[in-house]
């Protein structure tokens, strides 16, 4: 799946399934706000037409959100049907999305994707042989018309849609290449978008001969740039991933010692080799941080620890698996969406390592120059690195 966080900043979390925290993004108000205006535009504004268009809109809105969660529950169950590990589930006005990492294969991917859009399917199908249910009429409209249409909007055959999520892994099972189906279902998002407009500019035209009103082209218009922008990221992975899946993840991860967070910054300096980095560790064996052994000053090092002056980790998504005859395409997608200066990795031996961003940029800028990609001497091998930053 593709995760598409709320542009206000952080989501807000409010629930969680099993292991998996439930948030809802910053973009409702705004669509509040968006579904008045549309229906306020071509009316007069009077005191009985605004409180008439805000129950209308307050409705709309109800069960946009109701859609939204009913799509994404579809998809984490069927992520826990077939335990495929899912990360945050995040509920927005773009339908929010459950993000799933990718490498339990393609045809769980495929199962995964059209759960969702599959439960909006049921739900307008449940809501229309219900629709004359005491105290339900009022709402089975905009509820069964909503989950449709949600349905509709999520087989739509290019990313970052759920129909484009099929698409690349189909592509992914045919060419044995993640990144080959990603660029696919990025221009075949593209495609979708191109299409979808013209259906809705050129529809109006042909039917009435008038475009249709500048309200409905406006929020159209938005639309349409968020999905742009999306396959635009997209492609920019693509283009990187092209070049990482050149990478050997020997060739480099850097690895590292372990130390617990308690350990005396004294005892690291007269362990490790001053400027090398090592991996932080709390009581449970799990990596928090990197130390660069000789940070913190000169003051108070038999007192001051490893916690106390290590760059904590971001979250618990900072440390991959990784295997090291594997390209690190995978790992340096995470790196990059971090922001993050170092990841942390596990390998299939059970060592850890770390891919520092500045050997990520040399190495991608080595491979993307004017003279062509070169391949990384086979001389530099994972056990001949050391662990500190370059």
């Amino acid at each position: 799946m593709i995760m598409l966080m709320s542009p206000a900043g952080t989501p807000f979390r409010v629930a969680r399934v099993g292991r998996v925290p439930i948030s809802v993004g910053h973009s409702w108000p705004y669509l509040l706000v968006v579904l008045l205006l549309v229906l306020l535009a071509d009316g007069d504004l009077t005191a009985a037409t605004i409180t008439a268009g805000s129950r209308t809109a307050l409705l709309w809105w109800a069960c946009l959100m109701s859609a939204v969660v009913i799509h994404e529950l579809g998809h984490l169950l069927m992520s826990l049907v077939l335990r495929v590990p899912a990360h945050p589930v995040v509920l927005d006005v773009w339908a929010g999305h459950v993000h799933t990492p990718d490498p339990y294969g393609p045809g769980r991917a495929i199962l995964v994707a059209i759960a969702g859009p599959l439960a909006n399917l049921v739900t307008a199908l449940v809501s229309y042989n219900n629709r004359e249910v005491a105290g339900w009429s009022a709402a089975v409209v905009p509820f069964m018309v909503l989950n449709l249409g949600m349905f509709v909007y999520h087989v739509l055959p290019g990313l970052p849609q759920d129909g484009g999520v099929v698409v690349s892994a189909v592509v992914k099972w045919v060419t044995q290449s993640e990144t080959s189906g990603m660029e696919v279902g990025a221009w075949a998002g593209r495609f979708v978008i191109f299409a979808a407009a013209a259906v809705f500019i050129g529809g109006p035209l042909v039917m009435t001969r008038h475009l249709p009103r500048l309200v409905d082209m406006a929020w159209v218009g938005g639309l349409v740039y968020l999905l742009w922008r999306t396959t635009s990221d997209l492609l920019t992975v693509v283009r990187r991933r092209h070049l990482t899946d050149q990478i050997l993840t020997r060739n480099i991860v850097r690895p590292t010692e372990t130390v617990p967070r308690h350990t005396r910054l004294d005892i690291t300096d007269a362990t490790y080799q001053r400027g090398c980095a090592v991996l932080v560790l709390d009581d449970s064996q799990e990596p928090v941080g990197v130390l660069v052994v000789g940070a913190g000053g000169p003051h108070r090092r038999d007192v001051r620890t490893a916690g106390d002056v290590m760059l904590p980790a971001p979250g618990p998504d900072w440390v991959t698996e990784a295997v090291l005859d594997d390209d690190i395409s995978d790992t340096a997608d995470a790196l990059v969406a971090s922001g993050y200066p170092v990841m942390a990795v596990r390998t299939e031996t059970g060592r850890y390592g770390l891919v520092w961003r500045t050997d990520l940029d040399r190495e991608v800028g080595r491979r993307g120059s004017v003279f062509g990609p070169r391949r990384v001497s086979p001389n530099v091998r994972y056990a001949d690195r050391t662990g500190s930053q370059p």
